[in-house]
Protein backbone atom coordinates (compact mmCIF):
# COMPACT_ATOMS: atom_id res chain seq x y z
CA UNK A 1 0.00 0.00 0.00
CA UNK A 2 2.81 2.30 0.71
CA UNK A 3 4.68 1.47 -2.49
CA UNK A 4 1.16 2.80 -4.27
CA UNK A 5 1.02 6.53 -2.47
CA UNK A 6 4.36 7.28 -3.39
CA UNK A 7 3.76 6.12 -7.08
CA UNK A 8 0.89 7.96 -6.43
CA UNK A 9 2.74 11.22 -5.24
CA UNK A 10 5.27 11.06 -7.77
CA UNK A 11 2.47 10.66 -10.21
CA UNK A 12 1.22 14.21 -8.86
CA UNK A 13 4.42 15.65 -8.88
CA UNK A 14 5.39 14.74 -11.96
CA UNK A 15 1.84 15.96 -13.27
CA UNK A 16 1.99 19.61 -11.61
CA UNK A 17 5.91 20.20 -12.92
CA UNK A 18 4.61 18.93 -16.72
CA UNK A 19 1.78 21.75 -16.30
CA UNK A 20 4.27 24.80 -14.82
CA UNK A 21 4.98 26.52 -17.43
CA UNK A 22 8.88 27.66 -17.68
CA UNK A 23 9.86 30.70 -15.28
CA UNK A 24 10.05 33.72 -17.06
CA UNK A 25 11.89 37.27 -16.77
CA UNK A 26 9.25 39.55 -15.54
CA UNK A 27 8.13 42.42 -17.81
CA UNK A 28 9.57 46.29 -16.96
CA UNK A 29 7.13 48.44 -15.40
CA UNK A 30 8.09 52.53 -14.54
CA UNK A 31 9.64 55.06 -16.65
CA UNK A 32 12.68 57.15 -16.61
CA UNK A 33 13.52 60.98 -17.77
CA UNK A 34 16.44 62.65 -18.89
CA UNK A 35 18.56 65.95 -18.76
CA UNK A 36 21.52 67.60 -20.61
CA UNK A 37 23.68 70.34 -20.41
CA UNK A 38 22.87 71.59 -23.55
CA UNK A 39 21.42 70.49 -26.88
CA UNK A 40 22.64 70.57 -30.43
CA UNK A 41 20.29 70.95 -33.65
CA UNK A 42 21.22 71.25 -37.19
CA UNK A 43 20.99 74.81 -38.62
CA UNK A 44 19.94 77.94 -36.48
CA UNK A 45 16.32 77.62 -36.62
CA UNK A 46 14.67 74.73 -34.59
CA UNK A 47 11.45 74.76 -36.87
CA UNK A 48 13.98 73.79 -39.82
CA UNK A 49 16.14 71.59 -37.74
CA UNK A 50 16.47 68.23 -39.07
CA UNK A 51 19.08 66.46 -36.51
CA UNK A 52 19.98 66.56 -32.86
CA UNK A 53 22.73 65.72 -30.41
CA UNK A 54 22.94 65.84 -26.77
CA UNK A 55 25.93 67.07 -24.22
CA UNK A 56 26.41 65.10 -21.43
CA UNK A 57 22.78 63.36 -21.14
CA UNK A 58 22.29 62.20 -17.20
CA UNK A 59 19.00 60.47 -15.32
CA UNK A 60 16.32 63.10 -14.12
CA UNK A 61 13.46 60.88 -12.88
CA UNK A 62 13.27 57.31 -12.03
CA UNK A 63 10.12 54.86 -11.12
CA UNK A 64 9.83 51.41 -10.92
CA UNK A 65 12.65 49.34 -12.43
CA UNK A 66 14.46 52.15 -13.04
CA UNK A 67 14.31 53.07 -9.28
CA UNK A 68 17.96 51.43 -9.01
CA UNK A 69 19.76 54.65 -11.16
CA UNK A 70 20.69 56.93 -8.80
CA UNK A 71 19.68 60.69 -10.36
CA UNK A 72 22.69 62.55 -12.01
CA UNK A 73 23.85 59.20 -13.71
CA UNK A 74 25.37 59.74 -17.25
CA UNK A 75 23.59 58.06 -20.23
CA UNK A 76 24.57 57.01 -23.82
CA UNK A 77 22.01 58.87 -25.92
CA UNK A 78 22.35 58.47 -29.39
CA UNK A 79 20.81 61.53 -31.46
CA UNK A 80 19.15 61.16 -34.30
CA UNK A 81 17.07 62.53 -37.90
CA UNK A 82 13.63 63.70 -36.83
CA UNK A 83 12.99 65.88 -39.62
CA UNK A 84 11.83 63.67 -41.57
CA UNK A 85 12.09 61.02 -39.39
CA UNK A 86 14.40 58.03 -39.27
CA UNK A 87 12.58 54.85 -39.24
CA UNK A 88 14.69 53.40 -35.63
CA UNK A 89 17.41 54.36 -33.64
CA UNK A 90 18.74 51.34 -32.17
CA UNK A 91 19.50 51.92 -29.17
CA UNK A 92 18.44 55.22 -28.58
CA UNK A 93 19.67 55.37 -25.28
CA UNK A 94 21.79 52.63 -22.93
CA UNK A 95 23.66 52.75 -19.82
CA UNK A 96 24.94 50.48 -16.71
CA UNK A 97 24.52 50.84 -12.94
CA UNK A 98 27.27 47.70 -11.88
CA UNK A 99 26.07 44.59 -14.02
CA UNK A 100 23.14 45.95 -15.09
CA UNK A 101 22.60 46.91 -18.26
CA UNK A 102 19.59 49.48 -19.30
CA UNK A 103 18.87 50.34 -22.62
CA UNK A 104 15.73 51.63 -24.70
CA UNK A 105 15.55 50.70 -29.07
CA UNK A 106 13.08 52.66 -30.68
CA UNK A 107 11.31 50.80 -33.43
CA UNK A 108 9.63 54.07 -34.90
CA UNK A 109 10.03 57.87 -34.77
CA UNK A 110 7.85 59.93 -35.12
CA UNK A 111 7.78 64.01 -35.25
CA UNK A 112 5.69 67.30 -35.64
CA UNK A 113 6.72 70.84 -35.08
CA UNK A 114 4.16 72.81 -33.52
CA UNK A 115 4.33 76.07 -34.74
CA UNK A 116 2.13 77.85 -31.52
CA UNK A 117 4.21 76.40 -29.00
CA UNK A 118 7.87 76.36 -31.16
CA UNK A 119 8.50 72.77 -30.43
CA UNK A 120 9.09 69.75 -31.63
CA UNK A 121 7.27 66.53 -30.43
CA UNK A 122 9.23 63.69 -31.32
CA UNK A 123 8.29 60.20 -29.70
CA UNK A 124 7.33 56.62 -31.14
CA UNK A 125 7.35 53.21 -29.52
CA UNK A 126 10.17 50.57 -28.85
CA UNK A 127 11.65 47.84 -26.63
CA UNK A 128 12.70 48.54 -23.07
CA UNK A 129 15.45 46.24 -21.87
CA UNK A 130 17.02 45.41 -18.30
CA UNK A 131 19.16 42.51 -17.39
CA UNK A 132 16.98 39.84 -16.31
CA UNK A 133 13.74 41.21 -17.00
CA UNK A 134 12.11 40.21 -20.43
CA UNK A 135 12.63 42.84 -23.42
CA UNK A 136 9.29 44.84 -23.21
CA UNK A 137 7.50 47.45 -25.54
CA UNK A 138 7.31 50.66 -24.31
CA UNK A 139 6.81 54.58 -25.59
CA UNK A 140 9.35 57.33 -25.48
CA UNK A 141 8.98 60.83 -26.21
CA UNK A 142 11.47 63.85 -26.77
CA UNK A 143 10.78 67.65 -26.44
CA UNK A 144 12.69 70.39 -28.15
CA UNK A 145 11.83 73.84 -27.04
CA UNK A 146 13.12 76.87 -29.83
CA UNK A 147 15.62 77.55 -26.87
CA UNK A 148 17.74 74.59 -27.65
CA UNK A 149 19.30 74.53 -24.71
CA UNK A 150 16.81 72.15 -22.70
CA UNK A 151 15.62 68.62 -23.70
CA UNK A 152 12.81 66.85 -21.62
CA UNK A 153 12.98 62.61 -22.74
CA UNK A 154 10.53 60.32 -20.97
CA UNK A 155 10.59 56.88 -21.81
CA UNK A 156 8.64 54.23 -20.20
CA UNK A 157 7.68 50.58 -20.64
CA UNK A 158 4.94 49.24 -18.67
CA UNK A 159 3.43 45.80 -19.07
CA UNK A 160 -0.82 45.55 -19.07
CA UNK A 161 -1.42 43.64 -16.35
CA UNK A 162 -4.69 42.70 -18.11
CA UNK A 163 -2.15 41.09 -20.70
CA UNK A 164 0.32 39.42 -18.73
CA UNK A 165 0.73 35.81 -18.67
CA UNK A 166 0.81 34.26 -15.13
CA UNK A 167 3.87 32.17 -13.91
CA UNK A 168 1.26 29.37 -13.42
CA UNK A 169 2.44 28.64 -9.63
CA UNK A 170 -0.81 29.00 -8.50
CA UNK A 171 -2.90 27.04 -11.01
CA UNK A 172 0.18 24.12 -10.31
CA UNK A 173 -0.52 24.12 -6.55
CA UNK A 174 -4.31 24.45 -7.14
CA UNK A 175 -4.21 21.50 -9.51
CA UNK A 176 -1.91 19.70 -7.55
CA UNK A 177 -3.90 19.91 -4.51
CA UNK A 178 -6.86 18.16 -6.69
CA UNK A 179 -4.82 15.44 -7.87
CA UNK A 180 -3.71 14.62 -4.44
CA UNK A 181 -7.77 14.90 -3.18
CA UNK A 182 -8.19 12.52 -6.29
CA UNK A 183 -5.77 9.94 -5.27
CA UNK A 184 -6.76 10.08 -1.44
CA UNK A 185 -10.28 9.65 -2.33
CA UNK A 186 -9.12 6.40 -4.69
CA UNK A 187 -7.05 4.71 -1.92
CA UNK A 188 -10.30 5.42 0.07
CA UNK A 189 -12.78 3.58 -2.18
CA UNK A 190 -9.84 0.76 -2.57
CA UNK A 191 -9.92 0.12 1.26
Amino acid sequence: MKTKLTLATTTVILAIASLTPAVQANQIAGSIGFGSLGVSITGTDLATASSFTLSDPFITTETGVYSGAPILTPITFNGFQFNPPVAAVTPLWTFNVGAINYSFDATSVTSYYDATLRQWDIGGSGIAMVTGYSATPGTWNVNLSQSGASIVFDSSAAANPVNTVPDGGPTAILLGGGFLGLAGLARKLKC
